[in-house]
């Protein structure tokens, strides 16, 4: 007669199926019945802009871009829009427009120590 035997196999597999179909059926666990989440990554939701984001907007807009543009090297270069970026056509960007619209450095330093109310005239 033969016994009926349980290995340890079988066990884990049953125990394994058995918490894993627990998680699946429990509310809080499926995303998709998870409205915390869902209002964090919710596509069809509204973004909102604030006001640093404005103003870096803004910002990109009015001065960065044109600044930059002006150079025509950067300009030939941001026509290919197939190529790889590379770190370096950032620092060439910040350069050109440190260099334009940079006023305090090309104001010499003891003027500028001058000008405190302490020290200056």
């Amino acid at each position: 007669m033969k016994k009926a035997t349980i290995t340890i196999k079988t066990l884990v597999i049953i125990l394994g199926l058995f918490i894993f179909n627990g998680c699946y059926s429990s509310l809080g666990s499926s995303p998709s019945k998870n409205s915390a989440l869902k209002n964090i990554t919710s596509t069809d939701k509204e973004e909102k802009s604030y006001s640093m984001q404005k103003t870096l907007d803004r910002w990109l807009k009015e001065e960065w871009t044109p600044s930059v543009e002006k150079n025509a090297t950067i300009r030939k270069i941001n026509q290919d829009k197939e190529r790889d970026f590379k770190l370096q056509e950032y620092v060439d960007k910040v350069k050109v427009y440190l260099e334009e619209n940079n006023t305090s450095s090309k104001d010499v330093h003891w003027q500028k120590v001058n000008s405190l109310p302490v020290i200056g005239k």
